[in-house]
């Protein structure tokens, strides 16, 4: 293996370790079996490439994905808890609509990004890859972590732990399956930042 090969395996590792921490979140953390990201995944890139291509900031295209991601999670509590729809099955529900909600955005099938500047080509332009991708993922994971030690990120542990006990305890627990799915779709969408 030479050094392209291992530093191309090791960004791509480290970009795919924002989806596993969104998936920690949903899967343990809030035992909700969450299949939306699957969807959210190209709603991000599709609002991320959208705007670039008009001209909008890099910075600020990859701040809206992340948020259109949180939004495809919240849509997918709302339908479950609100609907009392199955978890999985209202993952799988939002997931499908994304599909059409996507092509939606792009207009068209593909959006080429060939010449568009980007987050590593303008802004990092001279910060080796490797390197920011491995201070991001640090900093988000320990975010996260000094996130689940808070007032609110406990209700969300208790949440995911015995909702029942949770309501009564006071916690609305609704509110906190929203924040974390939403949450764990925004983490995993992080990765369009990168």
């Amino acid at each position: 293996m030479n050094s392209i090969q291992f530093f191309g395996a090791l960004e791509i590792g480290l970009v795919y370790s924002f989806v596993a921490m969104g998936i920690y979140l949903s899967f343990r953390v809030l035992n909700f079996a969450d299949l939306t990201v699957d969807g959210s995944f190209p709603l991000g890139a599709a609002v991320c490439a959208t705007l670039i291509t008009m001209g909008v900031s890099p910075a600020f295209a990859t701040i809206a994905a992340v948020l259109a991601g949180a939004a495809a999670g919240f849509t997918t509590a709302w339908v479950a808890t609100r609907l009392n729809v199955l978890h999985l099955l209202a993952s799988i529900l939002t997931m499908t609509a994304l599909y059409s909600i996507n092509l939606r955005i792009m207009g068209k099938p593909n959006v080429p990004l060939l010449g568009e500047p980007t987050l590593f080509n303008g802004i990092l332009g001279g910060v080796p890859t490797a390197i920011t991708l491995a201070v991001i993922a640090i900093i988000t994971l320990l975010l996260l972590y000094a996130f689940l030690k808070t007032q609110i990120g406990l209700a969300v542990r208790a949440t995911g732990s015995n909702s029942r006990m949770a309501r009564a305890q006071g916690i609305h627990d609704h509110h906190y399956v929203w924040l974390g799915i939403s949450l764990s779709n925004a983490l995993a969408l992080f990765h369009q930042l990168l």
